[in-house]
């Protein structure tokens, strides 16, 4: 895989995998794509000192930027000179990256999860509470859990896209048909797939402080900053402030920056928790996360919902602020 934007840097950075390799390139002028077929060639001749072949049917290349001359007159070509056709998607160790920068093309993919429930529903005749549960978390919420780190959507349609695969499967268990959602996610002990997703993601940012995996940036590392009153949050990256606003949104959404700002809503408990079991804080942040409305924005209910989001730091505001004014916290009732 291949990819190059307009960015000005005139070096290309090289990462290989058990199965790919990607060269990544930021380009400003049509001077950078010679430099990236040049880096190409070299490539090209340490695989034939090693009597290698690469497969050019297989090259992606991925091109994003407001460049249009040099995306439009430029092209890139293989060992054998055949032209590289540029993907509107790429494909990299299971995640499809789009060339605008988002997962658009991957969340669609996860409409496998979709066709999976089906196939359980139509194959399995019982209902029974166990059963369904057993078969959902052993076949459908691994393909919705996948990199979702990486991947978790923000905008509202592709969020309720993901939450209606789990909102259908779950009506059909028995005695849950005439529940609400958001009801049925209580009584059978599920998060919704938002609440999943930003455990994943508080789960990573931890790991990362604790020195576990390594940065989801090697540009924005995830740093602790240490207050007597407070305890230890995450320092909070801005987008840069003379950057597009498509930009700036693609950036706040993304795992460096929105992993911060999640963990840091958490109670100083959890926040605090260090050298201990990577299950040992999943226990401890699970005792939190019970206790925080999770209202998934669902067709139907989104007139419902009283925080301005289903995301944590939404909800726990709205929590803190139920509890100064002392009132009862917790989902309406539908």
């Amino acid at each position: 895989m291949i990819g190059d934007i307009d960015k000005g840097i005139a070096h290309s950075t090289l990462a290989s995998f058990a199965d790919d390799t990607n060269i990544c390139k930021s380009i400003g002028t049509s001077e950078d794509v010679k430099l990236l077929q040049e880096d190409l060639g070299r490539v090209y001749d340490w695989a034939k000192e090693n009597n290698m072949t690469f497969n050019g049917d297989k090259f992606q290349l991925l091109r994003s930027g407001t460049n249009h001359e040099i995306l439009n007159n430029t092209y890139l070509v293989t060992s054998d000179n055949q032209t590289i056709d540029t993907s509107p998607h790429a494909k990299c160790l299971g995640v499809y990256l789009s060339d605008d920068g988002t997962f658009k093309h991957h969340i669609e993919q996860t409409k496998k999860a979709r066709r999976i429930a089906g196939w359980i529903l139509r194959t399995f005749y019982s209902r029974e509470k166990d059963c369904m549960l057993t078969l959902w978390r052993a076949l459908v919420q691994p393909v919705l859990d996948y990199c979702s780190q990486l991947w978790s959507p923000h905008m509202a349609m592709d969020i309720q896209a993901l939450e209606s695969v789990q909102r259908a499967y779950t009506r059909q268990v028995k005695a849950m048909k005439e529940l609400s959602y958001w009801e049925r996610l209580k009584r059978l002990g599920l998060y919704s797939q938002q609440r999943r997703r930003e455990r994943y993601i508080i789960t990573y940012t931890w790991k990362a402080l604790e020195k576990l995996v390594p940065s989801p940036s090697n540009i924005n590392e995830v740093e602790p900053q240490f207050n007597q009153r407070t305890g230890r949050k995450c320092v909070r990256k801005i987008p840069p402030s003379q950057a597009p606003a498509r930009i700036k949104t693609l950036l706040s959404s993304s795992l460096p920056y929105n992993g911060p700002r999640i963990f840091n809503c958490l109670p100083r408990r959890i926040r605090d928790l260090t050298g201990c079991s990577v299950d040992s804080f999943k226990t401890q942040l699970d005792s939190v996360l019970r206790i925080v409305p999770d209202e998934p924005p669902v067709p139907g209910y989104t007139s419902l919902c009283r925080a301005v989001t289903n995301s944590l730091p939404d909800q726990v505001d709205l929590q803190r602020r139920d509890t100064g004014l002392g009132r009862s916290v917790g989902t309406p009732l539908l």
